[in-house]
This record gives C-alpha cells, sequence and structure tokens, in this order.
C-alpha cells in the first residue's frame, strides 16, 4: 500500500540586499511532495522530491520572492503560507514559463482524464520500484489555471499545463479552486474557473475520458456560466452525484481582482468583511449542463467542504466553516507567539446546509428564462466551538453519498503547539437538527492527542471487505515538537487508539503538512 504525502515546506535564501530593503532571510514556502510506502512486515520507505526548483533559482538570482505571493511579501509571516502557492498564473493570465518555475503545491490527484500515464509507461524504474496499476497519473493543483504532472513512483515533474491547453475557451481564467472533485464512479473531474473582471464569471467545468480512449484528449465541457459582481477566493466546492454546487462564501477581491497586481499578494488584495452582503450557493444540473438555482445565507468563509449529498430533491452540503476570512490574518506568526496579547486565532466549525427542492427552482428558472432568483438555504446544525474541525476526511466510498462520521483536525489549546493539536472523529448521527452546541455534540467527538505534535489531515483508509463506515485506519503525518522530528502515526478510526507509527530516522525530519492521499497497491 502507498501513502502519498503532498505538502509545503520552507527552505532558506540568505539575501544580500542592501540595508535599506530589510531583506536579511527570506523563508519561501516552495512545493516538495513526500511519499510513504507501507511495506508488507511493516516496513515504511520514504522519498520526497522538490518540484519548483526553477522558482528556488529564480528566487535565489532575485533576492527576493517574485512576483505574487498569497499572502504578504515576506511569506515568513504567516502559517498559511503552507496552505497556499504563488498567484503568479492568476494574477498575470498566463502560462508557467518552466517546468518547475510555478509553485503548485496544495491537492495532490490521481488519474486526471486524457492524460498519458506517466514515466512514459514505466514498468519498472532504476531503483527496483514499479508503477502501480491503479495509478495511471498523478497531478497537483493549487488555487490558480495551473497543474503540475508528476511520475507517481520517483514524483518527478513531468510537466506543467493550464485547463486552456485542455480547451482555449479557459485560457484567460485566472484561479481555480486547489481542491477539484472527482466522482469514483465515473471518473469524471469537475472543477471552477473563475475569470477577473467588472464582472466575475464563473465556469464550472466538467473533464472526462474521451469516448475515443485514455490515449486522446479529454472531452471538455463547460456546464454552466455564472456571472457575479464578487470575484471572490474559493479554495474548494461541492458536488454530488447530481449537481455540482458552487460554495460561493465571502473572501472578495477588490478592484474586480486587479488589486493582486497591485499589492503583489492575494491576502492584502481581500476586500474587508462585509456583514451585510449574503453568501451564496450555486447550484449546477451536471447532467442536463444548467444553473438551476441560487440559495442565499448569512455570510461565512471557509477552506474545506467535508462532503455533499442529494437527500430526495434537497442537497446537503457540510463544510469547515469560518465566522469571516479575517482568519487568515489570525494566524499571521507573530500573532501566534505572543500568547500574552496575541488574539486568539479563529477556528472553524462544522456547519451543515440544506438547498430545498431542487426541482422545483430548476423548473422555475427553465419557464422564466432568465438566472435563478435566490431563495434562503437552512442551516441544519452547526458544531459546539469547542470542538473545532479542519481538514476533513471521511471514508472515500461515502463521498457523494450520506454518511456517518467525520474526521479533522481540532485545537484543543491544551498543547504550546501553533496550529492543530488533535486527531477528532465526529459521530454526526449523534447531532440532532437545530443544534448549535451542548453535551450532545461532546459526546458525538473522539481525539487522539499527543503532547507538543501536530496531526495533518488524517487519511482514512477502509478495511477491504468491511461492512461499517468507520471500520479502518486513519494515517496522518505528524510533527513532534518535542523530539524536533515526525512519524507516520496509524490509528483505528473507530476508537482513535494508535495502531502504529514509523519514525524518521534520528535528525531528519519531513515537515508539517495538509493534504494527502491514499493508493492502495492492490
Amino acid at each position: 500500500m502507498t501513502i502519498a504525502q503532498k505538502f509545503l515546506t520552507q527552505f532558506p535564501l540568505l539575501s544580500k540586499a542592501p540595508s535599506q530593503s530589510g531583506l536579511r532571510e527570506l523563508c519561501i514556502d516552495l512545493d516538495q511532495v513526500h511519499r510513504y510506502e507501507i511495506q508488507k512486515g511493516g516496513r515504511v520507505t520514504y522519498r520526497s522530491r522538490n518540484t519548483s526548483n526553477d522558482l528556488r533559482e529564480r528566487y535565489k538570482k532575485a533576492e527576493m520572492v517574485t512576483p505574487v505571493t498569497f499572502c504578504q511579501r515576506d511569506p515568513c509571516k504567516t502559517i498559511f503560507q503552507k496552505f497556499f502557492t504563488t498567484f503568479k498564473t492568476a494574477a498575470m493570465g498566463g502560462p508557467p514559463i518552466a517546468g518547475t518555475n510555478t509553485n503548485v503545491a496544495v491537492i495532490p490527484t490521481p488519474n486526471f482524464p486524457g492524460l498519458r500515464e506517466s514515466g512514459e509507461a514505466k514498468k519498472t524504474y532504476n531503483d527496483g520500484s514499479k508503477t502501480n496499476p491503479k495509478l495511471r497519473n498523478l497531478i497537483t493543483t493549487t488555487d490558480g489555471n495551473v497543474l503540475q504532472q508528476l511520475d507517481p513512483v520517483t514524483l518527478e515533474p513531468i510537466r506543467l499545463f493550464t485547463y486552456g491547453d485542455i480547451d482555449d475557451s479557459l485560457k484567460s481564467s485566472n484561479l481555480a479552486p486547489a481542491h477539484p472533485c472527482v466522482d469514483p464512479d465515473t471518473g469524471e473531474y469537475f472543477t471552477v474557473l473563475l475569470t477577473f473582471g467588472p464582472t466575475a464569471l464563473y465556469k464550472v467545468v466538467r473533464i472526462k475520458e474521451s469516448a475515443k480512449g485514455p490515449s486522446h484528449a479529454p472531452d471538455l465541457d463547460v456546464l454552466a456560466e455564472i456571472k457575479s459582481p464578487r470575484p471572490t477566493y474559493m479554495h474548494s466546492f461541492a458536488l454530488t452525484k447530481r449537481y455540482v454546487v458552487v460554495t460561493h462564501w465571502q473572501c472578495d477581491f477588490a478592484a474586480w481582482g486587479l488589486s493582486v497586481l497591485w499589492y503583489g499578494n492575494a491576502w492584502e488584495s481581500f476586500k474587508t468583511h462585509e456583514p451585510n452582503t449574503k453568501a451564496s450557493f450555486y447550484v449546477v444540473d451536471r447532467h442536463a449542463g444548467r444553473h438551476v438555482a441560487t440559495f442565499e445565507c448569512d455570510p461565512y468563509y471557509s477552506f474545506h467542504n467535508v462532503n455533499a449529498f442529494d437527500d430526495g430533491d434537497d442537497v446537503i452540503v457540510d463544510l469547515a466553516s469560518y465566522k469571516d476570512h479575517t482568519v487568515i490574518g489570525d494566524y499571521f506568526i507573530d500573532n501566534l507567539r505572543d500568547e500574552a496579547n496575541g488574539k486568539p486565532p479563529q477556528q472553524a466549525v462544522l456547519r451543515r446546509f440544506r438547498l430545498r427542492n431542487i426541482t422545483k427552482h430548476a423548473s422555475a428558472t427553465l419557464a422564466s428564462g432568465s438566472p435563478p432568483k435566490p431563495v434562503p438555504s437552512e442551516v441544519v446544525f452547526q458544531l459546539d466551538p469547542n470542538i473545532n474541525f479542519e481538514l476533513p476526511s471521511i471514508n472515500p466510498g461515502k463521498f457523494l453519498r450520506n454518511y456517518r462520521y467525520a474526521y479533522g483536525v481540532n485545537r484543543s489549546g491544551q498543547n504550546k503547539t501553533l496550529i492543530y493539536d488533535r486527531i477528532i472523529k465526529v459521530d454526526l448521527s449523534k447531532i440532532k437538527e437545530g443544534s448549535t452546541g451542548g453535551s450532545e455534540h461532546m459526546a458525538a467527538a473522539k481525539f487522539w492527542i499527543e503532547d507538543q505534535c501536530t496531526p495533518s489531515e488524517p487519511v482514512f483508509v477502509p478495511t477491504p471487505g468491511a461492512t461499517e463506515e468507520d471500520d479502518g485506519v486513519l494515517l496522518s503525518i505528524v510533527l513532534d515538537g518535542r523530539r524536533r522530528t515526525g512519524f507516520l502515526l496509524i490509528l483505528n478510526a473507530q476508537t482513535l487508539e494508535e495502531i502504529a507509527r514509523a519514525d524518521m530516522p534520528e535528525g531528519k525530519v519531513a515537515p508539517h503538512n495538509f493534504h494527502g492521499m491514499f493508493i492502495p497497491s492492490f
């Protein structure tokens, strides 16, 4: 079995810039991909690779970070630089310059439709490693209109490409959520492309394998084009078996998106929070290819959707919700380290929305010939803030389906860690509709915690042939602050009790990461 964990790391770059520049050392988050392979007998092997070497050399030569980043010009100042990568391609509206000259560093995704097998269909590598027949290719994505293909065994960068390379109509698009959605039953790949302008344009896109076969270019369909006055930064969105749901929360770019070019980074380009501006859910029929309904709710912000599914004629959307996007500023390292005067960082809570009577709204939209009129959504429940919830994970067999258990990371406040210190499991069947906290919420949660340890997203691996939803294990890469090292942690997904761990060799550290994926070898 193989777990491919992809995350960002930092390397130091000593600057010889003049004193008036204020540059002495640049701490820059560039892409590094890590691969853990669990072999028979319990042996774990590890390999990693830097995938932005050209960009690294350009930074060294320029002695600065150029030209556009996610947060401030000194990326050491925020821990969220680990979450997001360069906005160069998004801001400039063009393709990357060279094969490793763009930082594409958020989500690994296997088996992109129509992409030729990685490594020229290699079967055996020089070190004896073999390709996995379940893994035809491997790509990584970021929040811009750019993707990177990697060799799934060696992790060697193969090429960079954009959605515009597949369809010319997408060449001018600027942003796309780092988290695509893939239907596990059909292999269809979905994303949402945003084009900046006086009227923001969102294109809901489906990519699937060509009817001519996997060696041909994939089929790409623009299912809907949605116009909005708000160009919004969206890190993820939702999918069900019938619909794509564009979760249009509030994190809007100023000046139609041109502010990114002016400030040189995305964080300073966001407008201030507007409490009177509603958030929206745009519902797109993935089979009919139409925008069929729009729902509204009070403003919120989110990085990650947990899951979504059809419930009769309704749609359920679960996500990790923040009050507003100022959470990004809360995680500036200076704030986190100032225990006496620093602002306590906002924490996300798991919130469930219900979008009612989709067919009814779709019929009214079709009859009117106009864009759907917004109608209210419903908040079914919201978890107690004491069991805050981020980096969600579920049993992959329950993706796009009704489910019971959600896993993630949590900040207890008990440990001296800058971010999350617990792995959490929540039994959603124990949460009553309309509830927002209380003893029943605490009773629905289980935790794993270890002193001064920071876990990554827990990746659920089901037991083969399992009949219970939580029958499996959780895999997490843990940064150990006490021993200044890290380890691969394996937990019983039912009890959160430790089954095993694989420590990094003495003196070696696998840096903290956020997202990963698991690929079985059988």
